[in-house]
């Protein structure tokens, strides 16, 4: 086909069954139309193309600007209840539309001849003018958004918070960051999680980040078919009544598939339920969405796979701050309130809804009479201040309620202790078990292991808290007067209050069942006090007084009562009266340290429990070989006990816990006691230990104390070979002996505890006295107030690859733990963990430097403390690894270091040392005024000016005092910058460390 050579294309040929091309043909029409116009228009637009093309192409990168700032715009305005105007809507959609166009104009251009310059620039003039049209229409008066009817957009009426602002922080975070998805805010009841989560969600509001804020109560009557329809009326939907749970779970989920990200706030959730069961989505970072619930229970939080955040009491400031923005700042001007208004805040014990309640009912109120009237009855049973009662003791029955019989009753006998008493965990299982609230089961173990259960579920009630690091719990002041307001017909609790007299007989009610008068001052009964008549009283505490006798008379209308304590008094006898009481199970006499005789226990026939750990009984009480019911029988450190007479042992065969030293035992008997879990007790000769070691059976646990009678030939020729099965704990200890022996004493070779207490010679080093050579498994090593040791090991030995713990207290005289001419082994101390140190008052270092760089390896705690002469803990040396000419020490398991009352401590390590320490945690250094300089390895952070980093792990430097932390030094010039939000001082009116920023 021939090319015409004004168009350069193709022409085509007509005729029958021929084909026009329209795209030709178009352009075609246009040029001819286009010669018909005046010549004048045509070469403008043929001439000023270009022009007209950057024109274009301008107007184009201004409409495309501008709707982007728009977009911006319209983000940063857009929040949730939020909606773009409708205007706004249609502009962007017609800016996206003219760009559109203008690319197809851009892309025709690019493709066009010479010969369509004309109309190309026609064209390109035509939606120049049409963009600059739209882009003029960019203009919105009074923002971008307007209110959306369909959302909810309501901001929730909430008091002003207090002392929460960690918290709230923490829970924004988790909210507007992608890592967590689901959080579980706990607390007790009244402590604040509802008013922290409205605070959180009307902060919400303000962000752009979720397209639904829903917030639904759930209560402790939790019912599913509830909680969907409640979560789909904050969506303004509706469920069938008449449909099953399962479809409207499937729409419920359909329902807020369609919402986008959101945030469900499930307010007071008392148990875990299924989330796809209500038709909840679970929350991912594919749908953005978030869940939150608040709970009294860590279990609901722990089930539902919540990150746990704790919401915890109120400081004493901020309880302060919080009760006088409820009762006015103006009563602070009354000088007389105030103490006592510090007083009754302090009753409240940080707890926000106590504070509020109290603050409202006593907001105007100036008269010093009323408000002392109002600390009497917090101190003692609430009757009178206006809603404490229906508000305060109301939210926290709640928890109360939902516990069963068995729990509550464990948790009501919390409240017999003292205010504020903190409560061993193992002492108050003992106690359920006493009572008779922890199911009887075949072992005491599996009873403890009971209570434990019961323990660990008030605990994660938030009805106890968790001290001293989970081994203690303790009741907030205000749940402890909820169970006194509980129990106030039954029970009588003067606990801890100084009481040096007993209650008035008008308090001893005839339905009272427990009465604890625990930690007084009270010396005397009189003899001439009548019995209480307290027919269903079961419980007696009246132990850490200072009872010295006890009338005849005094249990004679007590004959119901099964648990009696008098520990910790300076009673010395008890009256004979105690012989009938039938039901008593536990008799309870710990630290009687004067108390002689036990009157005859042959009624007490349903006695489980007996102790007489550390009186002064020189003889077995009568008739205790008819307690056929006894589980626990607590006879140590009764040094005026001699012996046990033949065939009493025997008969108390149901006995599970056994202590009895130094009265000797005979293997004979124990060996007949098949239900016995815990034996402590003391051997005289070889034949009962040999006995004893070898029995099939033994308890669980048992530690041996060693009579000196067997320190002799036989000792050695028997003993070496004995051996205790391998599954049990295995502990020897020799108490105040007189070591200096010619012949070493050889241990069992797998024993893994030995103590060493009170003993007398010894000069000598452990080795020398022990034959420790044999032994292959000591774990644990305690040596105290053996005041004559110099060393405690000349030679390096097998048994000290395994050694894990190492306490040495008491030792006056020592010098050097392992002898200064020793050399040491490499991995000697391989396995060591722990080694705490105190009142060693010779001992000058710790460790050489070639223990560190070669055994401590596993070291994780250290503690040294009351070492008058103590000059440095790593004992300089020449040798070590070099880094810089700085001899590195890593201990790269170490968690703690703690250094105490050490005068004389200069250093940790010498200057040119530094202690490199990557799992450090935790560094408390108090009364060492010498120290200058903390030699901690803080590595530079080259991108932040060469800035010095803690080590990761490290969570608080507690020192003391104050001036200690301005004195010391450290390496870096701008450490203690670095590390001042670590730091913390100690706090004298609050006996605890507290931060220092």
């Amino acid at each position: 086909m021939p090319l015409h050579p004004f168009f350069n294309e193709s022409i085509p040929q007509f005729g029958a069954g021929t084909s026009y091309n329209m795209d030709l043909i178009g352009p075609i029409i246009e040029v001819i139309k286009f010669i018909g116009q005046p010549a004048r228009k045509y070469l403008k637009y043929h001439r000023k193309f270009s022009e007209y093309q950057d024109d274009f192409k301008q107007a184009q990168a201004d409409l495309h600007d501008r709707k982007g700032d728009i977009h911006q715009q319209l983000q940063d305005e857009h929040c949730f209840g939020k909606k773009p105007k409708q205007e706004v809507e249609s502009w962007l959609k017609k800016a996206g539309e003219k760009l559109g166009h203008a690319q197809h104009v851009e892309d025709k251009v690019r493709k066009g001849n010479y010969l369509f310059r004309s109309c190309l620039g026609k064209l390109v003039d035509e939606t120049t003018q049409t963009i600059k049209e739209v882009y003029g229409q960019g203009h919105f008066s009074n923002g971008l958004v307007v209110d959306d009817p369909s959302t909810i957009r309501v901001k929730l009426p909430t008091p002003e918070l207090a002392g929460t602002t960690a918290i709230t922080e923490k829970i924004y975070e988790y909210l507007m960051g992608d890592g967590v998805r689901m959080i579980g805010v706990c607390g007790m009841g009244g402590i604040g999680k509802t008013t922290i989560m409205k605070d959180a969600h009307n902060r919400l509001l303000k962000e752009a980040k979720f397209n639904k804020l829903i917030w639904t109560t759930v209560s402790q009557d939790f019912d599913v078919r509830r909680l969907q329809k409640d979560i789909a009326s904050q969506l303004k939907e509706n469920l069938s009544d008449h449909e099953n749970t399962i479809v409207r779970a499937a729409k419920l989920s359909e329902m807020l598939r369609k919402q986008g990200s959101y945030v469900l706030i499930l307010d007071d959730v008392w148990s875990s339920f299924s989330l796809e069961d209500v038709g909840i989505l679970e929350p991912t970072t594919d749908n953005g969405c978030k869940l939150v619930l608040t709970t009294r229970s860590e279990e609901v939080v722990r089930s539902m796979g919540c990150k746990k955040v704790q919401v915890s009491c109120l400081s004493m400031d901020e309880a302060m701050q919080l009760f006088l923005s409820k009762v006015g700042q103006d009563m602070l001007l009354n000088l007389t309130l105030e103490s006592i208004m510090k007083l009754v805040v302090e009753e409240c014990d940080g707890l926000p809804l106590a504070i509020v309640t109290i603050a409202g009912c006593m907001r105007g109120i100036s008269d010093p009479l009323v408000w002392q009237n109002a600390l009497n009855e917090l101190r003692g049973y609430i009757r009178n201040i206006q809603d404490m009662e229906d508000k305060v003791f109301g939210c926290l029955k709640f928890s109360y309620d939902r516990l069963e019989q068995k729990d509550q009753d464990c948790f009501l006998c919390c409240a017999l202790y003292p205010e504020d008493y903190e409560i061993k965990k193992e002492e108050i299982v003992e106690y359920w078990m006493e009572q008779g609230l922890v199911d009887e089961m075949g072992t005491r173990q599996a009873m403890q292991g009971g209570g434990n259960s019961i323990l660990q579920k008030l605990e994660e009630n938030c009805m106890l808290e968790r001290v001293r690091e989970g081994t203690h719990v303790k009741m907030h002041d205000v749940v402890r007067d909820m169970a006194l307001h509980i129990t106030r017909e039954r029970f009588l609790v003067k606990a801890g209050m100084q009481l040096e007299e007993l209650p008035d007989k008008e308090e001893w009610s005839e339905d009272l069942e427990k009465v604890s008068l625990m930690r007084n001052s009270i010396s005397k009964i009189p003899q001439n006090m009548q019995s209480p008549k307290c027919q269903k009283l079961t419980t007696l505490l009246l132990s850490n007084n200072s009872f010295e006798e006890i009338p005849e008379s005094f249990f004679e209308h007590m004959l119901n009562l099964k648990i009696l304590d008098l520990s910790l008094n300076s009673i010395w006898s008890l009256p004979n009266s105690i012989s009938n009481l039938e039901n008593l199970t536990a008799l309870l006499l710990r630290e009687c340290s004067k108390l002689e005789n036990v009157p005859s226990l042959s009624k007490n026939q349903a006695l489980k429990k007996l102790n007489l750990e550390r009186t002064r009984i020189n003889k077995i009480p009568q008739g205790l070989e008819m307690l056929i019911n006894l589980r626990y029988l607590n006879l140590g450190f009764t040094f005026e006990l001699e012996e046990i007479p033949n065939g009493i042992l025997s008969k108390l065969y149901h006995l599970q816990h056994l202590i009895i030293h130094p009265a000797s035992s005979r293997a004979e008997e124990i060996k007949t006691l098949n239900k016995l879990e815990l034996f402590e007790g003391c051997f005289t000769n070889v034949h009962d230990l040999s006995m004893y070691a070898g029995q099939r059976k033994r308890p669980n646990k048992h530690q041996i104390w060693v009579s000196h009678k067997l320190i002799d030939q036989w000792f050695y020729n028997k003993y070496r070979s004995l051996s205790f099965d391998r599954d049990y704990s295995k502990m020897v200890t020799f108490v105040g002996f007189n070591m200096n022996t010619e012949d070493p004493i050889i241990l069992p070779s797998d024993i893994r505890q030995l103590q060493l207490l009170e003993f007398k010679g010894g000069r000598s080093c452990l080795n020398n006295l022990f034959g420790l050579i044999n032994v292959t498994d000591l774990k644990e090593c305690t040596i105290q107030s053996c005041h004559e040791l110099e060393s405690i090991f000349s030679s390096w030995c097998a048994s000290l690859h395994t050694l894990e713990v190492l306490r040495l207290t008491g030792l006056w005289n020592l010098k050097f733990i392992v002898g200064e001419s020793i050399p040491p082994t490499p991995g000697t101390f391989s396995s060591l963990k722990v080694i705490y140190l105190s009142i060693c008052g010779k001992l000058k270092n710790l460790f050489p430097a070639k223990w560190v760089l070669q055994d401590l390896q596993n070291l994780e705690e250290i503690e040294v403390g009351i070492c008058k002469r103590m000059e440095e803990i790593i004992a300089s040396e020449k040798e070590g690894m070099s880094t810089n000419n700085n001899v590195m020490f890593t201990l790269p398991k170490l968690r703690k270091l703690t250094l105490y009352r050490l005068p004389e401590l200069k250093s940790i390590c010498k200057t040119n040392q530094v202690m490199v320490c990557d799992s450090l945690q935790r560094i408390e250094i108090w009364g060492c005024p010498k120290l200058k300089r903390i030699p901690l390895y803080l590595p530079l952070l080259e991108l932040d000016n060469s800035q010095p980093s803690p080590p990761a792990s490290l969570k608080e430097i507690c020192i003391h005092p104050k001036e200690c932390w301005e004195s010391v030094e450290w390496d870096h010039p701008n450490a203690k910058n670095v590390l001042l939000p670590l730091l913390k001082f100690w706090d004298k009116r609050n006996n605890q460390w507290k931060q220092a920023v």
